[in-house]
């Protein structure tokens, strides 16, 4: 899963939001510096990742990616998880529009800077500038995320790459979102709730 969807299932609680988010840039047992329901957050990260990547319909569909993004394979499936959640956010949340959600996101974040760790800082900024949480729905913005990623972090392929092939599978990758994100979701509240 990507940010948009490791925001989401930390429902509503806004200091496990954070933690969440930064999940990844809190490397080893760094995360036992931070206050308790920051820490709980990274650890929910990690939880859900590692149900992510263990979970068969994912190991399939990742078969598929392989081929064409090599070892990056689970980092576009889950940016095109996000823009599924992104595209059909109606399916997830009644109660709150995915512009709603993102800015109270954003908001949150803000309030919580100090706390975020100076590449966190970055990437905040980052998916600020233009929205792309919400934008992840648009394939333009996934275009652009993609074409971020392949300059910075060097990922294989190109935004146009990422797009063409998602595009080209998409009612695939689409029904395997579909029948692993309600697990998912199920999972983290269960997870939640320890």
């Amino acid at each position: 899963m990507n940010f948009l969807a490791h925001i989401y299932l930390s429902g509503n609680d806004k200091l496990l939001m954070i933690g969440n988010f930064m999940g990844d840039a809190i490397k080893g047992g760094k995360y036992k510096d931070l206050q308790p329901v920051i820490r709980k957050g990274v650890l929910m990260h990690r939880a859900i990742d590692d149900f992510t990547d263990r979970h068969p319909v994912n190991f399939k569909i990742r078969r598929l990616l392989h081929p064409e993004f090599g070892k990056y394979a689970g980092v576009y499936l889950d940016i095109f998880y996000d823009h599924f959640l992104a595209a059909g956010w109606k399916d997830f949340s009644d109660d709150v529009s995915l512009q709603t959600f993102c800015l109270k996101f954003y908001f949150n974040a803000l309030s919580m800077y100090k706390h975020l760790p100076v590449p966190i800082r970055n990437t905040l900024y980052a998916l600020m500038y233009g929205n792309r949480l919400k934008n992840y729905s648009e394939l333009e913005s996934l275009k652009i995320t993609f074409d971020c990623m392949h300059k910075y972090y060097h990922l294989p392929r190109t935004g146009k790459d990422a797009v063409d092939f998602l595009e080209n599978n998409y009612d695939t990758l689409k029904e395997a979102f579909y029948e692993f994100f309600p697990l998912l979701i199920n999972y983290t509240q269960i997870w939640r709730e320890k």
